[in-house]
């Protein structure tokens, strides 16, 4: 069983996903990868997921992603609840992934069913029965229309089928109402849910009884801020803070990991804000110079600053 979950009830809070950091000419950056996982946990977040889309899993090899793995753990060092990122090409793909995971010390996984050719819905049974015979740690669903868009009753059957998978980061249009449909089914199967979208919709999230976010960490001082305000029952200035943030939140739409990377940039994490292909971005000078005037009108926000 995970130690972390052996010592609380939940996993809860905002679990800030880490950008991968690329040099200029598109090798693992592992000191900046150390520097962003150490700021994710000082920044406040409730827990460190990696790698996953806001990381460019897509683009990292095998041996990356392992080496992603133990740098994690081994930075965050118990601090905060780890999630690795797991989705892969084939079922045993993930698993050995997965399985590489669990023994680096990672406290759950998750993962989107393989989607390199469309699965069955019975394929999608298979590939959580053979990451859960694999596993003594939880399993995430993640519920995106980028990979498997699975029903409720679907995700449902997933959880009660199977002992370790218990949470689901759901995303998409109709992300809310698939959410409360887990959270209200009979049998409790489903242990929390988790939105996605940059925290866009966190305080109608929370308001439904889920029970955090995974954002990409950029921010992670402010989120972190918004939801323990929340938690506290301050809803008033978690409001504030949330319309504040709302102009950072459009920004970001659209631009990805080179968005979150420039800021990252900027705030002294990492060295570079190179994305690597499929899915690089570009921002030009229009871009830098809105995100100059964004960032200026949420400085007091800001509260982690680079020794």
């Amino acid at each position: 069983m995970s130690h972390y979950i052996s010592e609380h009830n939940q996993f809860r809070g905002i679990y800030g996903i880490t950008a991968t950091p690329f040099h200029a000419d598109d090798k693992l950056d592992l000191r900046s990868l150390e520097s962003v996982v150490h700021f994710s946990v000082e920044s406040g977040c409730h827990g460190i997921v990696m790698p996953v889309m806001a990381s460019e899993y897509q683009s990292l090899t095998d041996e990356e992603r392992r080496k992603i793995f133990d740098v994690t753990t081994k930075v965050v060092d118990g601090r905060v609840p780890t999630v690795a990122g797991v989705t892969g090409v084939s079922n045993i793909h993930s698993v050995e992934l997965a399985k590489y995971a669990q023994d680096a010390g990672f406290d759950s996984v998750i993962a989107m069913p393989p989607h390199s050719l469309t699965p069955s819905t019975s394929e999608n049974l298979t590939f959580f029965d053979q990451l859960d015979a694999a596993l003594g740690i939880p399993i995430w669903i993640q519920n995106h229309p980028a990979g498997v868009t699975l029903s409720a009753p679907q995700v449902t059957q997933i959880c009660e089928t199977f002992e370790n998978v218990r949470y689901v980061k759901q995303e998409g249009q109709s992300a809310a109402h698939i959410a409360t449909a887990l959270l209200e089914q009979e049998s409790n199967s489903v242990e929390g849910v988790m939105g996605g979208a940059g925290c866009k919709d966190l305080i109608a999230e929370y308001r439904r009884g889920m029970c955090g976010n995974m954002p990409a960490s950029h921010y992670g001082d402010v989120h972190s801020r918004i939801w323990n305000l929340l938690e506290a029952g301050d809803e008033h200035i978690a409001r504030e803070i949330h319309t504040r943030m709302a102009p950072l939140n459009n920004f970001e739409s659209g631009k990805g990991a080179r968005a979150f990377k420039e800021i990252l940039y900027r705030r002294g994490v990492i060295t570079s804000t190179t994305t690597r292909s499929p899915g690089k971005k570009h921002l030009d000078e229009y871009d830098l110079s809105e995100l100059d005037t964004l960032l200026t009108s949420i400085d007091d926000l800001l509260t982690w600053k680079a020794a």
